[in-house]
């Protein structure tokens, strides 16, 4: 089979081929139908970010964010069938361990891994796996996975209906928080972003978002003129930089970290947060709740998905999607193997 990996150390990736794998016990074969381009994808192509912690050996297949057909179940596999719908899940908490069993599985000890998605078939554990309906479009069933980590961030946030938000960073993250944010009744939204940004905030605004360019000297006033007059109820950083969280949001307000940090805060930073009473509150990655919910908005068409897509590859193309996504163009890049 045809599969994108990571064959050596630096920048790049390189199409290869490599056998169809067999799933063991408690696995499934996924024939892939789409795979998205996630921006810790980026970050192993571009070889930054510690990314030598998550790639070990070459040649390795990445890609995390798929859904597909199960063609084959391994021994003692329960609950899945062959031709079953399914999205898959990078991080299947194990529900045995310290954090499981508190509830946050979202912090595993034992999680169980997914990668080498951006094939033509992926083994995945049945932790990891997630049935959708047939009636859902796979396409559209692949970008569950960031959907689900946008849904996850406002339900770790204290937002209600009618409280106000904004959201620092314009990529898939970023605008599947902003969709999970107006589905819970959230009356005002904005979204900033760079000069870079510009064709994803000019999606942001097509799917009726309120956006302002972070470029612009006057910015953080651009912003304070949508919002409240004491502030954002909640800031979500999806782009990693905390970029003067202190100038738009409320006291005692919350600031939600989903990007990767990108930058250290300096004390001064720290300090303003601190007496603005900001409460800081990771988000990582997402709980089996939010699957289930995240499937139940798509699924009946409260929230759509589609709009994200603005490029698709085939498997033979599928290193200029990487690319693309590098000069900050387009929003989400899937991967269409059958394409």
């Amino acid at each position: 089979m045809k599969a994108i990996a990571k064959t050596r150390p630096g920048a790049g990736v390189e199409l290869i081929e490599s056998p169809v794998p067999r799933p063991g016990p408690g696995e499934l074969l996924v024939k892939i139908a789409a795979c998205g381009i996630c921006g810790s994808d980026l970050h192993i192509y571009l070889w930054e970010l510690n990314a030598d912690r998550l790639i070990t050996r070459f040649p390795t297949a990445i890609g995390h964010e798929p859904a597909g057909e199960v063609v084959e179940v391994g021994p003692g596999v329960s609950g899945f069938k062959v031709g079953d719908h399914v999205a898959l899940d990078p991080f299947g908490p194990c529900g045995q361990c310290a954090s499981c069993q508190h509830g946050r599985f979202n912090f595993c000890l034992n999680p169980g891994r997914l990668g080498g998605s951006l094939a033509e078939y992926a083994i995945a554990p049945t932790q990891n796996a997630w049935l959708v309906p047939k009636t859902m479009d796979l396409e559209e069933a692949a970008l569950l996975e960031p959907f689900a980590t946008g849904v996850h961030a406002v339900e770790e946030s204290s937002l209600k209906a009618g409280d106000s938000c904004v959201i620092e960073g314009p990529g898939p993250i970023g605008l599947c928080t902003a969709l999970a944010a107006r589905a819970l009744g959230v009356s005002s939204i904005v979204i900033t972003g760079l000069n870079v940004d510009a064709e994803r905030l000019a999606l942001a605004r097509s799917m009726g978002f309120r956006t302002v360019c972070a470029s612009d000297a006057d910015w953080t006033e651009q912003v304070r003129a949508l919002l409240p007059t004491d502030g954002a109820d909640v800031v979500f950083d999806a782009a990693g930089f905390l970029d003067s969280t202190r100038q738009i949001i409320r006291r005692n307000g919350e600031l939600i970290e989903l990007g990767w940090p990108a930058r250290d805060l300096s004390n001064q930073e720290l300090r303003a947060l601190f007496f603005h009473g900001v409460k800081i509150i990771p988000s990582r990655v997402r709980v089996p709740s939010t699957w289930r919910r995240s499937i139940a908005m798509v699924a009946s068409g409260a929230v759509d998905l589609k709009p994200l897509v603005t490029h698709r590859y085939d498997l033979e193309h599928g290193v200029e999607a990487f690319e693309l996504l590098h000069r900050k163009q387009g929003v989400k890049a899937l991967i269409v193997p059958g394409s």
